[in-house]
């Protein structure tokens, strides 16, 4: 099954991107995220590069590194909707550079110009053929040593939105996402599965370097 549109899940963020950043306003404080972000900071040591966030929503994750673990690292966000670009740009400052773009191709960032980059649920509006693409750009823009870190819902078929939506999203296993990030050069560090609390899924941690 294909998952939706791009533009229909660009409206759905649109329409929501306020709401989201209020989610996150609490969200941002569970443990995962700075679990997350003392992983990446030890292991980029040294790399020079930004720090990418390929589906940044408000810009809560790039905000967090910034204040408890790096003030100079380069920062760039890249998100479908211009809305929660506007958020994102409002609460990352000038430090920052925040931009409307699609994961899949990224052409005005530089290749091997990143430290790391960070993919936090949002691969499930991809089908698989767009996984293939983000995980191949992904590898391009990374500098040698880089890190990526990825987070999406497990399982296999669509997710259920409920009333909520008509959207279609799609699951992926750790070893469907494992084989697609090894085949376009990465080397996996870390793959985890674990519940999610108040959600009826679990969720894959994927850990990934390049050469």
């Amino acid at each position: 099954m294909k998952a939706s549109e791009i533009d229909k899940v660009r409206s759905m963020y649109e329409a929501t991107a306020d709401s989201y950043s209020e989610m996150m306003d609490k969200e941002i404080d569970l443990p995962v995220y700075a679990d997350l972000f003392g992983r990446l900071q030890s292991q980029i040591e040294g790399i020079p590069g930004a720090i990418l966030d390929t589906a940044c929503g408000s810009g809560h994750m790039l905000a967090l590194f910034r204040a408890r673990y790096d003030s100079q690292r380069t920062l760039i966000g890249v998100d479908l909707s211009p809305r929660m670009v506007a958020i994102a740009a409002k609460r990352l400052g000038q430090k920052a550079s925040v931009l409307v773009g699609d994961m899949r191709l990224l052409p005005g960032i530089d290749s091997n110009s990143v430290a790391a980059v960070l993919n936090f649920f949002a691969l499930h509006h991809l089908d698989v053929e767009g996984v293939r693409a983000s995980m191949v750009e992904w590898f391009r823009l990374l500098a040698p040593g880089g890190h990526l870190f990825l987070a999406t819902w497990e399982g296999s078929g669509t997710i259920d939105y409920g009333e909520a939506s008509d959207i279609i999203a799609l699951r992926y296993t750790s070893k469907e996402l494992s084989e697609i990030a090894e085949d376009a050069g990465f080397i996996i560090t870390r793959s985890v599965v674990e519940p999610v609390d108040e959600f009826p899924m679990k969720a894959i941690y994927l850990d990934c370097k390049t050469n």
